[in-house]
């Protein structure tokens, strides 16, 4: 039960700023702990695409292999949404679409040359083979990690449906770095963006 303190307290400004700065601690924790969830969860689709991938290259499987094994997910884990056939056949995309030559190609050129992926720079003790197998490697896990801190959501819904690695990638990275919402991302794509920026590149470069 409050009392007449109690309130008098609530009125401070030091009691304001107090839960202030608490609401905003808890909102910054709320959002960290969605990413983290996100990023699992993208991380996982891409996984199980990938499995699907290498194993109908490796032992021959077809197309029916998909929806064996969203039904048999979906009975192992029946309060988990995500393993409808649909979704299923979209995690197998995501990890077709982002791995091909065409969009990884677009990538050694795009992406950022940091330490954390440092994709052009060789040990000098590495023949030519061990250091283009390294790269690969190191510039596959980096667009994992680029694709994993986009929702799944967008993925499903907005960039399965652009066809061009080059557009693609840029959404993807306008996504992660200003943590566009679905509907902002659809308005930039419906917007043309992406050729906007194209185009103001090439008239910066003149």
């Amino acid at each position: 039960m409050k009392t007449s303190r109690d309130t008098t307290l609530a009125l401070t400004s030091d009691y304001k700023q107090f839960v202030t700065d608490l609401k905003s601690r808890i909102a910054s924790a709320r959002l960290s702990a969605a990413r983290h969830v996100n990023r699992e969860l993208v991380t996982l689709y891409w996984d199980i695409g990938q499995g699907i991938v290498e194993r109908q290259k490796t032992l021959g499987w077809g197309e029916s292999v998909v929806e064996l094994v969203a039904a048999d997910l979906k009975h192992a884990f029946p309060d988990m949404q995500g393993f409808s056939p649909q979704n299923v056949w979209r995690m197998r995309q995501l990890f077709l679409d982002h791995s091909s030559d065409d969009f990884l190609s677009q990538a050694v050129r795009e992406l950022p040359k940091s330490n954390k992926h440092p994709f052009l720079r060789q040990p000098v003790a590495d023949s030519p083979r061990d250091a283009g197998n390294r790269k690969s490697e190191v510039l596959s896990q980096a667009v994992r990690e680029l694709v994993a801190a986009v929702p799944w959501g967008h993925h499903a819904n907005v960039l399965a449906k652009l066809t061009a690695p080059a557009a693609r990638l840029w959404y993807l990275r306008a996504t992660a770095s200003f943590g566009w919402s679905r509907n902002v991302l659809l308005n930039q794509i419906k917007a043309g963006a992406y050729e906007r920026a194209v185009t103001e590149k090439k008239t910066h470069n003149f």
